[in-house]
């Protein structure tokens, strides 16, 4: 039976937009399709009818969502990363590394009615340029958090046992990483989740399968779990080791989740901070769990007890505006697209899709 998975291979985070695009495919993708055109030609729809196609087929499907609108995709993944199909445009544009031996343009702007956007130009022009005012807005939104989050994590970080938490973090990581081997693939890295127009969406139960062993860890904001993290990234990268490495769609510079896919083990943070992964893992159940908040001395947190939940406060408060920001912005990109949709001729793009299909139908027996 095939599988399915769903992921975010970029979002809207303290830094601005981040991008993981390039690590949507390995370097064994044999075929990837990158999609140009304007908002509301179809690439979405595309993506997903070429999705469907193949997972009706028995292949496995990996679909890569989009931060700026959770319910729209912005690449697809077929077979054993044989075959990828991805949105090529801004914030996130990609172009071909390797043209025609591998990478292929699908430029939907050639089915298009170009009459009919010169009629609507001050129109298009308005809407895209109300929706970069509105993500601009977002990201200074999300800039202003990552100061409180910083401020958050302080407290903790002076408060805790420095020796006890890398006792904690050598033995958990040795634990972790015991019968891993070397490979000659280097690292992936994709977002579990992202700030969206829906607000703090993820995909946790999508992408854990119930079979993996999962190593669970929790605790307050600078209490040591994020250390525990970079210290098996940088591990996994001595030994060359292949990880999937899902990093915290609000900070990209933080890790959320690493799996290791021949050992079918999964290190991931439960904490109830700003995604509830706890919820959603399936089964629940933990080879190994560890409470960072076990190392921190309340002695010398209580007397910032006021200052950290002021710091709290403040970060939710700032992802709640940011969400309102991209929620405006999707507002306006709905309205952009319209002109965009009844200039499209999709009934030449559907049978450019289909012969597509035949052609990789055809590499993948």
């Amino acid at each position: 039976m095939s599988k399915i998975r769903h992921v975010f291979p970029g979002g809207n985070t303290r830094y601005g937009f981040y991008s993981f695009y390039k690590y949507m495919v390995g370097p064994q993708v044999q075929r990837k399709y990158i999609l140009k055109g304007g908002p509301g030609v179809g690439k979405s729809v595309f993506i997903k009818k070429m999705g469907e196609h193949f997972y009706a087929k028995g292949v496995d499907v990996e679909w890569h969502w989009c931060s700026s609108d959770s319910h729209s995709l912005d690449g697809v993944v077929l077979g054993q990363q044989q075959i990828c199909f991805q949105d090529g445009t801004s914030p996130h544009t990609v172009d071909p590394v390797y043209p025609g031996a591998v990478d292929e343009i699908i430029n939907l702007g050639d089915f298009w009615d170009r009459d009919q956007l010169i009629a609507h130009r001050t129109e298009i022009l308005d809407l895209t340029r109300f929706i970069s005012s509105c993500f601009q807005k977002a990201y200074m939104r999300l800039k202003e958090t990552g100061c409180a989050y910083e401020e958050w994590k302080s407290y903790y970080r002076e408060a805790r046992d420095d020796k006890a938490v890398q006792r904690n973090i050598a033995a958990l990581g040795e634990d972790f990483l015991q019968g891993t081997v070397s490979s000659s693939y280097l690292p992936r890295h994709l977002f579990p989740g992202a700030i969206t127009p829906d607000g703090l969406v993820n995909k946790i139960d999508y992408i854990l399968e119930k079979d993996h062993e999962i190593f669970a860890v929790r605790g307050s904001p600078g209490s040591g779990i994020k250390e525990l993290f970079q210290y098996v990234y940088n591990l996994i990268e001595v030994h060359s080791v292949y990880g999937e490495v899902f990093h915290n769609p609000f900070d990209p510079h933080e890790i959320d989740l690493i799996i290791l896919p021949d050992s079918k083990s999964a290190l991931i943070d439960v904490s109830p901070i700003l995604f509830q992964y706890g919820d959603q893992i399936p089964g629940k159940k933990y080879r190994r769990q560890l409470d960072f908040d076990q190392f921190i001395d309340n002695s010398l947190l209580d007397p910032w007890s006021k200052s950290v939940a002021a710091a709290h406060e403040r970060v939710d408060t700032g992802l709640k505006d940011a969400v309102l920001f991209i929620q405006m912005a999707k507002t306006y990109h709905d309205e952009l697209e319209q002109y965009y949709l009844t200039a499209m001729d999709f009934a030449a793009i559907e049978q450019l899709r289909q012969k597509l299909a035949g052609e990789i139908e055809r590499l993948l027996d």
